[in-house]
C-alpha cells in the first residue's frame, strides 16, 4: 500500500528520528489521514518518512502503548479501530482521574499558570486547526497541572491521546466555522472561570458536565458507524 498522502517525510528534520516519526505518525492517526482499522506496510512507511526501519519501529511501539497503532508480527501494522466500547473505556478512566485532578487544582495557581491558562484559551481560537487543537490539548492538561504528579501525568497523556482520535473525528470533519468555534471558546472559558475560583467541587461538575456532552456527541456518531 501506498501511503504517500497521509504522512509527511521528516528527513533532515532538526530532531531525533523516534520523536518526529511517532509526532508525524500521530498526526496522521489523530487527524483521521491514516484512517481506523488502516493497513500499512512498516517499508512503506519508512520510505514516506525518508528514515530507517529502526526508529520507526521505535516510534509505533510507542504509538501502541497509547493505543493508536497496532503492531503485526510481520512487518505490517495497522491503525487501532474506534469503538463504542473503546470510548466509553477511555471516558471512564477521564472520569476516575481526571475530575479530582482539575478539583484538588482549582483556585491553586499562581499569575504565571494563570496567564498560561488565558493564553491557551486564546489559541483555541487559532484559524489554523493543529494550532487550535494542540492548545486544546494543552489547556485541559493545564487544568490539572497543579495537582498532577508524575504518574498522573502519563496516565492522563495516554488517555488524552486515545481520546484525541474520537475528538477529532466528529468535532473537526470539515473546516471550523466562526460560530462554531466561538461556542467552543464560551464552553472552556466556564471551565477557565472555574479553575481559577477556590472550589474544588464546582470545578469537578463543570468538568464531567464538559466531559459528558462530548462524550454523547461521540457516541451518537459512533453507533451510527458501527450499525452501518
Amino acid at each position: 500500500m501506498t501511503i504517500e498522502p497521509q504522512v509527511r517525510s521528516v528527513a533532515g528534520a532538526n530532531a531525533s528520528a523516534v520523536d518526529l516519526v511517532t509526532a508525524e505518525v500521530r498526526r496522521a492517526v489523530l487527524t483521521g489521514a491514516l484512517a481506523p482499522g488502516e493497513n500499512f506496510s512498516i517499508r512503506d512507511l519508512a520510505d514516506q518518512l525518508g528514515v530507517s526501519h529502526i526508529p520507526i519501529r521505535e516510534a509505533l511501539r510507542r504509538l501502541e502503548s497509547q493505543g493508536l497503532i497496532i503492531l503485526r508480527q510481520a512487518r505490517s501494522a495497522s491503525v487501532a479501530p474506534l469503538s463504542s466500547a473503546d470510548l466509553a473505556a477511555i471516558y471512564r478512566l477521564r472520569y476516575v482521574v481526571e475530575l479530582p485532578l482539575a478539583g484538588a487544582s482549582a483556585g491553586k495557581r499562581g499569575p504565571d499558570e494563570v496567564a498560561r491558562l488565558e493564553a491557551l484559551l486564546e489559541r483555541t481560537r487559532n484559524p489554523e486547526p493543529e494550532i487550535a487543537w494542540q492548545a486544546h490539548y494543552d489547556f485541559h492538561e493545564a487544568l490539572v497541572h497543579p495537582a498532577a504528579n508524575e504518574w498522573d501525568d502519563r496516565i492522563l497523556h495516554t488517555i488524552w491521546m486515545a481520546a484525541e482520535r474520537y475528538t477529532h473525528l466528529v468535532f473537526d470533519p470539515t473546516p471550523i466555522t466562526e460560530a462554531e468555534r466561538a461556542r467552543r471558546y464560551e464552553t472552556h472559558k466556564v471551565l477557565l472561570d472555574a479553575a481559577l475560583a477556590d472550589d474544588p467541587k464546582s470545578m469537578e461538575r463543570l468538568l464531567r458536565e464538559h466531559l459528558a456532552a462530548n462524550e454523547e456527541k461521540i457516541r451518537t456518531h459512533i453507533d451510527a458507524l458501527e450499525q452501518r
